[in-house]
C-alpha cells in the first residue's frame, strides 16, 4: 500500500512538472504613458507580435499609465522580476549609468534625426550595456520628440522663468539647468504631473508634445514655448537574468520582434510630435510660441555651463561623438 501510494505521488509530482514546463513564458510590461502614446503603442504591438509568433511559449502582460509601477519603481520591480519589461526616459538613468545623461544636456542635439545617428553609433550602442553590471540590460532605444516648456506667462528669455517652480524629472542635468535659470525644480512622477498643473504646485514643466496632449497638459498651462532645447526618448530595458535566462529561440525571436517594434514606435513618434503639437493649438486653450533665431541664442547661452559641470561625470568623448551625430552622413537619406 505504502509503495503504491510513493508511485501516485511520483506520478502527480510528474504530472505537476510537466505543465509547468508547458505554462507560457510571462513577459510583464509596465510603463507610464497612455496606450495612445507612441510608447503605449509600441507595447500593444510587442503583445500582438509576440502572441501571434510565440503563440503558446510567450504570454504579454501590459500595465500602462502606472498601473504597476511609476518609472522611479521600475528599475527595482525589474531586478525583483516583478516586471520584465520596461521603457523609462532615458532621464532615469543618470544614477546607474552617468554616460545616459549625455541625452539630457540642454542643445546638444540639433534634432530627432541627429538622435538616432547617435543612439545607432557606437558610442549610442555601448551605452545600452552600460548597466548590465547592474543587472539591467537596454533593449532599444524608443523616441518621443524633442521637449517644448510651457508655463502661465509668456516664457521668451531665459530671465522669464526665475522665480518659478517647474516639474522635472529626475536628472540631475535637467535639473541643474534650471536651478541655473533661477527655477524652484520639484521632481515628480509622470502620472502626478496634471495634478501639480491644475492645483498650481508648480508653475510649469517640459514636455514632447505627445505627453503634452495626451495628458492635456493645456488645460493648466496658457503658454508653450517650442524650445526643442533637449530630447526625450526612452530605452527599452529588461533584467540581464531574465534575458538570458530565456530559450534561445524564444530570445531570438524577441529579438527580432523589438526590431520591428521599434521602428514603427519611432515612425509613430515623429508622426505624433507635428500632428499634437497642432491639436493643442486648434485647442485654442493656450498659445505656443516658437523662439526667434536671437531668442534660441539667448537660451543657448544661458545653459552652456551646464555641458562643463557635466563634462567629467558624462565623458568628454561621448559628449563629442553625440556632437558629431548633428552632422547628417553624406549619401544617407533622414
Amino acid at each position: 500500500m505504502r509503495l503504491l501510494l510513493n508511485i501516485t505521488v511520483l506520478i502527480l509530482a510528474a504530472a505537476a512538472s510537466f505543465a509547468q514546463a508547458d505554462e507560457p513564458i510571462l513577459i510583464r510590461f509596465a510603463h507610464v504613458t497612455s496606450e495612445k502614446s507612441p510608447k503605449g503603442q509600441g507595447a500593444t504591438l510587442f503583445k500582438q507580435l509576440v502572441e501571434k509568433r510565440l503563440a503558446g511559449k510567450v504570454q504579454v502582460e501590459i500595465y500602462p499609465r502606472s498601473l504597476k509601477v511609476d518609472d522611479d519603481q521600475v528599475m527595482a520591480a525589474l531586478l525583483f522580476d516583478d516586471v520584465q519589461l520596461a521603457a523609462p526616459s532615458l532621464a532615469k538613468f543618470g544614477s546607474f549609468s552617468p554616460g545616459v545623461q549625455v541625452f539630457d544636456l540642454p542643445f546638444l542635439f540639433a534634432d530627432v534625426d541627429a538622435v538616432n545617428r547617435f543612439q545607432a553609433s557606437e558610442a549610442g550602442r555601448k551605452l545600452l550595456d552600460s548597466m548590465t553590471d547592474q543587472g539591467i540590460k537596454g533593449l532599444a532605444y524608443w523616441e518621443n520628440g524633442m521637449r517644448a516648456i510651457s508655463a502661465n506667462r509668456p516664457l521668451r528669455l531665459p530671465g522669464d522663468v526665475k522665480g518659478m517652480a517647474f516639474r522635472v524629472e529626475p536628472s540631475a542635468v535637467i535639473q541643474a539647468q534650471y536651478r541655473a535659470l533661477g527655477v524652484t525644480t520639484i521632481p515628480l512622477p509622470f502620472n502626478k504631473v496634471a495634478e501639480a498643473l491644475r492645483s498650481g504646485l508648480v508653475g510649469g514643466q517640459e514636455n514632447a508634445w505627445s505627453n503634452i496632449y495626451a495628458q492635456h497638459f493645456d488645460e493648466f498651462q496658457e503658454y508653450f514655448l517650442d524650445l526643442r532645447h533637449s530630447y526625450l526618448g526612452y530605452m527599452l530595458i529588461t533584467s540581464s537574468k531574465f534575458w538570458d535566462g530565456l530559450p534561445p529561440d524564444v530570445r531570438s525571436m524577441l529579438d527580432q520582434i523589438i526590431v520591428e517594434v521599434t521602428v514603427e514606435v519611432n515612425r509613430i513618434a515623429r508622426e505624433k510630435a507635428e500632428s499634437d503639437r497642432q491639436k493643442v493649438i486648434a485647442g485654442g486653450r493656450t498659445k505656443v510660441l516658437t523662439p526667434t533665431p536671437e531668442e534660441r541664442k539667448e537660451w543657448e547661452g544661458a545653459l552652456a555651463p551646464i555641458w562643463m559641470q557635466f563634462e567629467r561625470e558624462i565623458g568628454g568623448e561621448l559628449i563629442q561623438a553625440a556632437r558629431q551625430a548633428n552632422k547628417p552622413v553624406e549619401g544617407v537619406k533622414q
